[in-house]
């Protein structure tokens, strides 16, 4: 299997100019699962574990996004990648952003999705908060709970997952999403909490030179619309398209749509 230094773990498919696809907090480059069959078509499409996520190594203690983009700096050096579309979903769209501002000359594009580039109040509380609920909820024992297999959690999973997928959303696709949030690995989530909760672009999103695209749904309880707003007025020579009806997941919700607007706007900017 691919990795980089034994340490982060990627793939790569297709032919042609790159993109780079960073997935979200608690998943892993799986959850493109229904972008890459289409973008690859096209173009040399990179998709990687972060650190902490999938198949790559452990977050064993919290770290800054700006590490976390080093790490995709040297996975692009290893591919000799030297040009690149950053595709970021969620946690993802921190990442890719930060790239950018770490190496302007090698981004391309921006395409943000569900992503929150802002400090969010209470988001470490909430943090902890979340993971006492499951502890209660299913009796888990807190200093050894990665790994801890419980038909109750599975249940309590579900029920958050369909609170926010679309009520058309095929029920293996939230089936899939269930059985891959509950066999990830749950001790690295404060660690990533806390790395998360420090970041704020807020004063440098005026700085991007290169056109981005900036994908919400109106249904987001973790992205609110608000935010995503914001962004489209800091960030020069960005479009804003809102998806209504759909909530953070719209990448398994709605991937002909979201694919379809994807690809319109790299060739809409001549990057094909």
């Amino acid at each position: 299997m691919p990795y980089l230094r034994d340490e982060i773990y990627y793939e790569v498919y297709g032919e042609g100019r790159p993109l780079v696809l960073i997935h979200g907090a608690w998943a892993s480059h799986e959850w493109w699962r229904m972008q890459i069959p289409e973008l690859s078509k096209y173009y040399k499409v990179v998709a990687m574990d972060v650190r902490g996520h999938g198949k790559s190594a452990r977050l064993e203690k919290p770290t800054t996004v700006e590490k976390l983009a080093e790490d995709l700096d040297m996975l692009l050096d290893h591919l000799k990648v030297d040009e690149v579309v950053m595709i970021g979903w969620s946690m993802g769209g921190m990442i890719s952003t930060q790239y950018y501002f770490m190496h302007p000359e090698k981004v391309k594009a921006l395409i943000l999705l569900a992503s929150r580039l802002f400090k969010r109040p209470r988001m470490l509380l909430e943090a902890y908060l979340r993971v006492w609920r499951e502890m209660l909820t299913v009796f888990m024992d807190f200093a050894d709970y990665e790994g801890f297999e419980s038909t109750k959690y599975e249940d309590f999973v579900r029920r958050e997952l369909e609170k926010s997928f679309h009520p058309n959303t095929p029920r293996e696709v939230i089936e899939w999403a269930v059985r891959d949030l509950t066999e990830n690995r749950r001790r690295d989530y404060l660690n990533l909490v806390k790395t998360l909760s420090r970041y704020d672009a807020s004063k440098k999103l005026g700085e991007i030179k290169v056109p981005t695209l900036i994908i919400a749904g109106d249904r987001d309880d973790r992205v609110p619309l608000d935010y995503v707003k914001r962004a489209k007025e800091m960030i020069p020579n960005s479009k804003l398209i809102i998806l209504e009806g759909y909530g953070h997941y719209f990448l398994l919700e709605a991937p002909e749509r979201v694919n379809k607007e994807i690809l319109e706007f790299l060739r809409s900017i001549g990057y094909y």
